[in-house]
């Protein structure tokens, strides 16, 4: 079985275990093992790097984080 990245475009051979879940549930996205690398080392660089952005994981928490002015 071959599946397209949906990053690079490029076919890969997904293992065995990844290929039987593709076949059960052919519409989730698949990235290739380089890519996958690629994306890890970039989040890792960020993280040592302190940039991991804003740590609200809802916009409604950004609402009541800030203080009312007067």
């Amino acid at each position: 079985m071959k599946v397209i990245c949906i990053l690079c475009d490029q076919p890969f051979q997904p293992e065995k275990l990844i290929a039987k879940k593709i076949r059960k549930h052919p519409h989730r996205i698949q990235i290739c093992p380089d890519c996958r690398q690629r994306i890890t080392q970039q989040v890792e660089q960020r993280r040592l790097a302190g940039q991991t952005g804003s740590t609200l994981c809802h916009p409604a928490d950004a609402l009541s984080s800030q203080s009312p002015k007067d």
